[in-house]
């Protein structure tokens, strides 16, 4: 594509994509060690994985090995849970007439 054709505004996005693709995993990893988000679970890609295969009816252990299947299997999710507080929103805060 020749840069007649490409407007600011197209490369402004590709940039901001381009950016966005390579600061994604370190800025994910400050963030976890600040506390803010939940670490990267090396294993849930893997869970998926197996998942995947397995509801194509192939051999998860032939393609990505018997440890790995194994972890899978053992696998369990974690939850990240951020306090908050208990106020209602919205409409629960309004006093029902009654």
């Amino acid at each position: 594509m020749c840069t007649n054709c490409v407007s600011t505004t197209e490369v402004l996005a590709g940039q901001a994509a381009l950016a966005f693709a390579v600061l994604r995993e370190p800025v994910h990893n400050l963030l976890a060690q600040a506390g803010v988000v939940a670490p990267i679970d090396p294993v849930k890609r893997d869970v998926r994985t197996v998942s995947f295969l397995r509801s194509l009816e192939l051999d998860p252990v032939e393609i990505l090995g018997a440890d790995v299947v194994a972890a899978a299997d053992a696998w369990v999710p974690t939850v990240y849970v951020r306090a908050r507080s208990a106020r209602p929103i919205g409409s629960h805060s309004l006093l029902s007439a009654q």
